[in-house]
């Protein structure tokens, strides 16, 4: 495991925390660890190893190929597929964007607030959580991670996507979120031309876009192999 030292800027204070409570709405009473019983652990089914490949398709966009990294994050990337599979994530929406740090989306509700009730929380597979994950060690742009909220065990379906290298993203990021796939830098013109498109309507708090009808639409996942 790669052992972590950080000395936030105040800049990155502020990221980590935009990122830790807007992903699902966490309450600052939360602890880290959410109860392991009801938490999925372990990964099973097709792609609980190895390589794959989501292809996300947003409306009015080329489509753009996530390459999963079931090795790293296996529970991560189980999930994230058999949802894809399942068509959970058909006609949801991207209702976030920070210039320079993500694009962040998924989940039934589209907002911070809509952690969907009717699923459990996965284990967040990143150092921060004693779990050994080399890709979440190192954002970088194109980066496809978990949001969460201030406890270790609470992502389930939203995402994120880094849109930028930098020091910022490192120290809010490394170690402390399951990232769990990448996108090369050919596909990520096309989340760039997204997030230049819609950039304009993300003026709410932490970067939210207010009004669902100016959010991105994804109009399906579909998992290759």
């Amino acid at each position: 495991m790669k052992k972590f030292v950080r000395v936030l800027t105040p800049a990155a204070l502020c990221v980590l925390l935009c990122c830790t409570l807007v992903a699902c709405g966490a309450s600052s009473g939360a602890s880290k660890n959410a109860d392991p019983n009801t938490v999925t652990t372990k990964a099973s089914g097709e792609y609980a190893a190895g390589t794959h490949h989501a292809v996300v398709k947003v409306e009015g966009y080329d489509p753009f190929t996530i390459e999963l990294y079931a090795d790293y994050a296996p529970v991560t990337v189980a999930n994230f597929c058999d949802l894809a599979q399942s068509g959970y994530y058909d006609g949801l929406k991207f209702y976030r964007i920070v210039e320079g740090f993500c694009l962040q989306g998924g989940t039934k509700g589209n907002s911070s607030a809509g952690n969907d009730a009717t699923l459990p929380p996965i284990i967040g597979e990143f150092y921060e959580n004693d779990v050994d994950n080399p890709l979440a060690d190192e954002f970088r742009r194109g980066t496809v991670a978990m949001a969460r909220t201030g406890v270790y065990n609470s992502a389930k379906t939203t995402f994120f996507i880094t849109l930028a290298t930098t020091e910022n993203v490192s120290q809010s990021l490394d170690g402390q979120y399951a990232a769990f796939g990448q996108i090369d830098d050919a596909d990520m013109q096309t989340v760039d031309a997204i997030v230049k498109d819609y950039l304009k309507y993300a003026t709410g708090e932490m970067g939210a876009i207010n009004n669902p009808k100016d959010m991105p639409v994804i109009e399906y996942i579909t998992i290759q192999d």
